[in-house]
């Protein structure tokens, strides 16, 4: 075993208070206290956002919908993740249950694939129809950001058809809360889209709208960009009240345990790279995790980590270790609803990436997991404690050695936040882990920078619509006013800059700025054999190129067999369309592949440039990029279709380390090496693509080149 530091988190206990006369609950419930103040804020005509930073566990979910469970109040709740979606829904379910409400609100889940399933089986013509019914016939809507987003950006419509207004309007008529939930996994791009959203349904809609933001991990640049707006955010926030209490030493009436006490061990040795939690896993796997469920026979636990193929790897190894007795289920990215559905409820060990660390309540006692940054540890870790009824409560944290040398004391230093063997409560802990942790960028200058974009644009269909213009007087006026004083930014520069993209045919650059998250230009559809008890139809599916050399043995496949195969499987294949390449995953690979993009071109002058590109731009006589791999099957295919597609690129003449650990760069930016030497195995250019080539713009337009022959500009 490994060795280790370990100390332990004291159980927390959340303050209940007395319900509201015109709250009726089940027998036996009470309220906290952030509850009930968050009842109080939806309930005050005065207030528009709301903040609840209440801890993992303590019921933020129950206090977004206790307003539509005690009286009439449609509403909009959007999640990052369909996981988290699928999740809520039957957790809205329950509530509606328990508390009967009189006007029984009908509750639906709305996701772009519950659409194209509509319109393929015909039960809708479009999706613009399909959000139409939805939100006629549904008083609680759980969505996503993105759909919300794109409603709000006159996407679904039908073009020189449709008014613009013809679906925002809809919704923002017809439901009253708008609930953001977990909104800390998002950057400022997605900052830039709820402040263009809400300033676009305050000068459409009608008033008293409410927008209610839960995470134990709030987002400060979204708070300033709020004020900036002149929306002062309530912020409930149960540790600045003492509503959080840290022993059952004293009398614990009035307080309602929703943390146990947890033994935390950060394991030694792990070193900052892809492989080194994989293998502590592999190492320990029978004399620390086997040996715990031995010692705890009833014992539920999970394992988090950054990598899909990790942990498909890792589900070979650990199956034969612990079934038939114990039984070990997978949730990813890669994995098919039908166990994604299953597994939480199922597993006795459940591995899982970013899908079920956001969120999702499962019932677990064991916990080993990696983060990617403060945010990301305390979401992870807040997983587990939540549930009584086990003996012990146990996690392994496997974060790089440099983090656990800053949290802990060792015979170098002497100022450390946390030491060996010590007991901690949740505060003094969450505290010590923002501290310590390496900064992630926020790229506060992103929503002046490219979310303007997506003003000018909200702006331009705003003035040149003559219908938008009746129905809602000076609208153009109001709105540019709103957005140039709040985003910092002057809507004739936006207007340049957007007329600039289109005169110079650089329309990808644009559509990158005005989408939510960022386009998948590199995803390609796979048939996945990796697993033999998978559903025929849930073997098809996307997942991005870099991912896809990185870790997965694979062979390269027609796009007219891929969607033969899977139209006789009942899959609906709209989502294939435009995928760069059909491949049929055969397995994963021990060691991480070493390959790199390839740039027949000067990379040089175009890292001096420092501006964003689209690769191939023919009007420039820009090339398109290429695959260098020793090793793969139909590479050389792979490639070609990279070469032939459009995008949008930031390349730069710094390694990539040396950008994320001098950016803090996320864990998952899309930074990848690149040369224009055909023998060069080790590339010191980067090439970030899509969204992310927008973000590192915002960051690096200062620097010289390292040549030092002038500044980027």
């Amino acid at each position: 075993m490994s060795e280790h530091y370990s100390i332990s988190l004291k159980p927390v206990y959340s303050k209940t208070v007395p319900t509201p006369d015109d709250v009726k609950l089940p027998n036996g419930w009470s309220l906290s206290w952030h509850q009930v103040e968050t009842l109080k804020a939806l309930r005050n005509p005065s207030i528009e956002v709301i903040f609840n930073t209440a801890m993992t566990g303590d019921g933020k979910s129950l206090a977004a919908y206790l307003q539509a469970m005690t009286s009439r109040t449609p509403t909009l709740a959007m999640y990052p993740t369909n996981e988290l979606t699928r999740d809520q829904e039957k957790q809205v379910q329950g509530y509606k249950d328990i508390f009967k409400p009189q006007k029984d609100p009908q509750i639906r889940r709305l996701t772009a694939a519950i659409l194209e399933k509509d319109i393929a089986t015909g039960k809708l013509s479009s999706k613009r129809d399909g959000i139409e019914d939805f939100s006629i016939n549904y008083e609680i809507l759980l969505t996503n950001p993105d759909i919300f987003h794109y409603i709000h950006n006159f996407y679904y419509l039908i073009e020189k058809i449709d008014n613009p207004d013809r679906l925002f309007r809809r919704i923002d008529e017809n439901y009253k809360l708008f609930i953001y939930d977990e909104f800390h996994v998002f950057s400022s791009p997605q900052i830039a889209s709820v402040i263009n959203t809400i300033l676009l349904m305050r000068h459409t809609g009608s008033p008293n709208k409410k927008f209610l933001f839960l995470s134990a991990t709030p987002n400060e640049l979204l708070k300033s960009y709020f004020q900036k707006a002149g929306i002062e955010p309530k912020i409930i926030d149960p540790v600045d009240v003492g509503a959080y209490k840290f022993s059952s030493d004293d009398s614990t009436d009035g307080w309602r345990q929703i943390s146990q006490p947890i033994n935390l061990c950060f394991a030694q040795g792990i070193e900052p790279n892809l492989s080194s939690s994989y293998k502590w896993i592999e190492e320990n796997a029978e004399t620390v995790i086997l040996k715990f469920f031995q010692d705890y026979p009833n014992s539920k636990g999970a394992i988090i980590l950054n990598s899909i193929a990790a942990v498909k790897k890792l589900m070979d190894k650990l199956k034969p270790i612990f079934e038939p007795r114990w039984k070990v289920r997978e949730n990813t990215g890669l994995t098919g609803e039908t166990e994604k559905s299953q597994s939480v409820a199922e597993a006795d060990l459940l591995l899982g990436t970013s899908t079920i660390d956001i969120g999702v309540d499962f019932r677990i006692n064991f916990l080993v997991f990696e983060a990617a940054d403060a945010g990301n540890f305390i979401q992870r870790f807040g997983r587990l404690g939540r549930h009584e009824g086990f003996e012990s409560y146990q996690a392994y944290a496997l974060i790089p050695n440099f983090l656990v040398a800053r949290l802990f004391k060792d015979e170098f230093h002497s100022l450390h936040p946390l030491q060996d063997g010590e007991s901690y409560n949740r505060v003094e802990f969450n505290n010590a882990i923002r501290s310590s942790w390496i900064f992630k960028n926020d790229f506060e200058c992103y929503p002046r920078r490219w979310g303007g974009i997506q003003s000018y644009y909200i702006y331009k269909i705003l003035s040149n619509n003559n219908h938008m213009k009746d129905k809602y007087p000076n609208i153009d006026k109001k709105f540019g006013t709103s957005i140039q004083r709040d985003l910092g930014i002057k809507l004739e520069h936006m207007k340049a800059q957007y007329y600039r993209c289109k005169g110079e045919k650089k329309d990808k650059i644009i559509d990158e700025a005005r989408s939510f998250r960022g386009s998948s230009e590199l995803d390609c559809a796979i048939y996945d054999l990796t697993n033999p008890d998978e559903p025929e139809a849930e073997r098809f599916k996307m997942y991005n190129l870099p991912s896809i050399l990185n870790n997965f043995i694979f062979e390269l496949w027609d796009k007219n067999s891929f969607m033969e195969k899977a139209e006789k499987a009942g899959v609906i294949t709209t989502r294939f369309d435009k995928a760069l390449c059909y491949l049929k995953f055969k397995g994963y690979r021990d060691v991480r592949e070493d390959w790199h993009f390839y740039y027949p071109g000067n990379l040089r002058e175009l890292a001096k440039s420092g501006k964003v590109q689209v690769l191939p731009d023919k009007q420039h006589e820009l090339q398109g990029l290429e695959i260098s791999q020793r090793h793969g099957y139909g590479i050389n295919q792979i490639s070609d279709a990279v070469s032939r597609r459009k995008l949008v690129c930031f390349i730069s003449d710094r390694d990539r380390n040396f950008l994320r650990a001098t950016l803090g760069l996320p864990m998952h930016f899309q930074a990848y090496p690149i040369t224009n030497e055909p023998e060069d195995r080790k590339p010191h250019y980067t090439i970030i693509f899509g969204q992310d080539a927008l973000l590192l713009e915002t960051l690096t337009w200062h620097w010289k080149p390292k040549d030092d022959e002038g500044w980027i500009c």
